[in-house]
């Protein structure tokens, strides 16, 4: 692996174990048993690292909403087909988790994070309304556009949060579990207006 490749994935571990705010790119380094010097070569610090951490995350979740449009437009796609596409939406929560636990913090120390933050809202919203009016319109799911709207809003800030809300609560299930505990309890509502 490259030593870019290995500041990257250790960073990831780091911010997802400890969190952004209390670690330093000489703790990364040190981490990697490199010197600081060495990190600096291939990112300007911190700052740096997370904004590449985002980048690949947008580029995955990128991807994860175009297969979620794939597979809610299959004329047999169903509430199983919307749960599927959110716990995959989950897992990819779970991957960055770091970004969710510190959301105002890293705002504030990265005001560039905000508008990336506010993209990925509005990406992942715009997806779950296409999926919900897809189901309605199929009479899979007894919804109007406005309580699709406020369902939409809901799911978004589960796909965000919901994971956060299981550590708190003490959900010490395997990472898999609680993700699929994640979209069950995030799609009950949902599945409450099925047709």
């Amino acid at each position: 692996m490259k030593t870019r490749d290995r500041i990257l994935t250790a960073s990831l571990a780091l911010f997802n174990e400890e969190g952004v705010s209390g670690l330093s790119a000489v703790d990364i380094a040190a981490a990697l048993g490199i010197s600081p010097g060495h990190l600096y070569y291939y990112f300007k610090g911190k700052a740096e690292i997370v904004s590449t951490l985002f980048t690949a995350y947008e580029a995955e979740l990128a991807l994860v909403l175009d297969g979620a449009a794939a597979a809610i437009a299959k004329p047999d796609a169903d509430l199983t087909t919307m749960e599927i596409q959110l716990r995959i939406l989950l897992e990819e929560t779970h991957d960055m988790r770091f970004l969710f636990r510190e959301t105002g913090a890293l705002v504030a120390a990265f005001p560039d994070l905000a508008p990336r933050f506010r993209r990925v809202m509005s990406a992942q919203y715009g997806c779950v309304v296409d999926m919900l009016t897809a189901l309605a319109a199929r009479k899979k799911l007894k919804a109007k556009a406005k309580l699709i709207d406020a369902l939409a809003r809901q799911v978004v800030l589960g796909l965000s949060f919901k994971l956060l809300q299981l550590d708190l609560e003490g959900d010490a299930g395997a990472p898999r579990a609680r993700v699929a505990r994640a979209a069950a309890e995030i799609m009950a509502p949902i599945a409450a207006l099925a047709s």
